[in-house]
């Protein structure tokens, strides 16, 4: 079985049990407060180097943080749904 090629984001955040939702009106739910959303409308550029995990609303964004901040411009590890 060949394992997937994309990396992984690792939890960052300990388990927790699910409690129901009290607070939220159905007004609220109806008010479109949240929504499923896509790539097309959401760009999502996560850079995945050096654990780094930090989101950017495009690749040139994400780019110019990469040169920036660890003197890079490799275009591996990138988590992103938009390609």
């Amino acid at each position: 079985m060949a394992q997937s090629s994309h990396p992984k984001l690792p939890s960052v955040l300990p388990s927790v049990p699910a409690v129901q939702d009290v607070d939220t009106t159905p007004e609220q739910v109806k008010g479109g407060y949240a929504r499923v959303t896509n790539p097309t409308e959401t760009p999502i550029f996560i850079c995945a180097m050096q654990n780094c995990y930090r989101l950017f609303p495009s690749r040139d964004r994400l780019m110019v943080h990469r040169k920036r901040d660890h003197d890079s411009e490799d275009q591996e590890d990138i988590i992103t749904w938009n390609e």
